[in-house]
């Protein structure tokens, strides 16, 4: 996406149109399309200025407004994973995604546990199969 006009630039095509050009005439003249003429003749129109809008910026967080819950239920429980989180949050009439959750806990320098420790990885008929391998090559 490229920046937008410059306002010097949009204040000349205001200027040149208030002369009597036309708008191919004006679009030619200054090196712009004919819809930015359109576009930036309707904007002084209606709103009196040729600035143009916000461009880029900052995004909020979803939980921005939950911030004091979110701490709390960290401070009470801080092995909560973020699922346990998301369902705690659904009790509150909070409606967010996990995504959301862990980047609000990033945001707040919060730290959170990511999945349970009840089982351990991989499945167990793999340990067994390599721990079968590791016993035949000791043998060998």
């Amino acid at each position: 996406m490229g920046k937008p006009y410059s306002e010097d630039l949009r204040a000349r095509v205001i200027a040149a149109a208030q002369d009597g050009a036309t708008i191919p005439e004006i679009a030619e003249q200054l090196g712009v399309s004919v819809s930015s003429v359109v576009r930036f003749r309707r904007l002084h129109r209606e709103t009196g200025s040729v600035s143009p809008a916000k461009f880029g910026g900052y995004k909020g967080y979803a939980l921005a407004a939950h911030e004091e819950l979110v701490r709390q239920l960290m401070t009470e429980q801080p092995d909560m994973t973020l699922a346990e989180l998301k369902a705690v949050l659904v009790t509150e009439k909070v409606k967010v995604g996990q995504s959301s959750i862990s980047r609000f806990l990033h945001h707040l320098n919060l730290r959170f546990k990511k999945k349970c420790t009840g089982r351990r990885a991989g499945p167990a008929g793999r340990r067994r199969r390599t721990q079968g391998l590791a016993e035949a090559a000791a043998k060998a």
